[in-house]
């Protein structure tokens, strides 16, 4: 399976709208704190970034299960990192 290349909040976005409240979703992830994620050498797995420290309580297992399955999905890139920044750039000016 390829790998869509996103940038850090771009990935960010992903997990936290995976996370988004439903009638079949755990209630409270809504308050659940995702970071930003970081960077790391490829793995094993060809995975180059995690997240850590997730905000609020009793979801640390659930949470940790939607970000690995985003890690499998998901390259994080500088690339995708400066384009999001130069759109920005053109959207504001």
């Amino acid at each position: 399976m390829s790998k869509k290349f996103l940038s850090r909040e771009q990935i960010r976005q992903q997990v936290q709208q995976r996370l988004q409240p439903s009638p079949t979703k755990l209630t409270g992830l809504a308050e659940v704190d995702i970071p930003m994620p970081k960077r790391h050498s490829l793995d094993a797995h060809a995975r180059n970034w995690d997240m850590e420290e997730f905000g609020g309580t009793g979801y640390g297992g659930y949470v940790r299960k939607v970000v690995d399955e985003a890690r499998k999905e998901f390259f994080l890139s500088d690339a995708a990192e400066r384009d999001e920044m130069l759109g920005d750039s053109f959207a504001h000016s």
